[in-house]
């Protein structure tokens, strides 16, 4: 997918200012950046959720899928978690108990959880109904956006390395946005710096880390004192 010169303004107010970047077909680029810096924004403009100018190519309408910071609030408490899943799926409808099953077992989740609610859900579970809701549309590109901000650090780790096995099992192209540059090292090939809605950095992940070329990429690695290469 291509991002070419995009930008989104809210009346007078730019968020983000003519932005250019490449995710690669079957590559997790991170896109970093403290809150404020357009990241978000960005995001749901490639989602389709916010009008922008600019263009994006590579991914079809309908086929650019998110997967957002607070799992509760994006999941509808009145539907049990089997429906959450079906409502995205492209099966016909006599395939799709079938489908979710699937579906919980790609995100490590018994299928016995299609009749639970979101309200008997931990943080982490919630999350992994989130992500399997998007997998449910085939998606051409994943959007995470800070996934796992609003859970347990004690799950944190969990779903990032669901996040690592569901790229490798199933080649997907995702835009990983987190504020936390140890994250993106961890999951993505590549990564962006966002500030005040321009990108000033990017490039492969472990040269960025590595060798930061902008001021502002270093005093985010500087706020991550335990960042050291494996």
């Amino acid at each position: 997918m291509n991002i070419n010169d995009l930008t989104v303004r809210f009346g007078s107010f730019t968020a983000v200012r003519g932005v250019s970047l490449e995710v690669p077909e079957g590559s997790v680029t991170g896109l970093v950046g403290e809150s404020g810096s357009g990241k978000s924004t960005l995001a749901r403009a490639v989602a389709g959720l916010t009008p922008y100018q600019g263009t994006i190519t590579g991914a079809e309408r309908g086929r650019v899928h998110m997967v957002f910071q607070d799992p509760y609030s994006s999941l509808d408490p009145r539907m049990s978690v089997g429906a959450t899943i079906a409502e995205g799926t492209r099966v016909p409808r006599a395939q799709r108990p079938a489908e979710v099953e699937r579906l919980l077992e790609l995100v490590s989740l018994p299928a016995s959880y299609a009749r639970k609610y979101p309200r008997e859900l931990s943080g982490g579970q919630r999350q992994r109904v989130a992500i399997a809701r998007a997998l449910a549309a085939r998606p051409e590109l994943l959007i995470a956006d800070e996934i796992t901000s609003a859970l347990d650090v004690s799950v944190q780790g969990a779903v990032l390395n669901l996040i690592r096995e569901l790229r490798t099992e199933l080649g997907l192209t995702m835009l990983f946005i987190s504020h936390n540059l140890a994250v993106v090292r961890y999951v993505c090939d590549a990564v962006a710096v966002m500030r005040h809605g321009q990108l000033v950095e990017s490039g492969p992940v472990e040269d960025v880390i590595s060798a930061p070329r902008h001021e502002y990429t270093r005093a985010l690695l500087n706020a991550v004192p335990r960042l050291t290469r494996a």
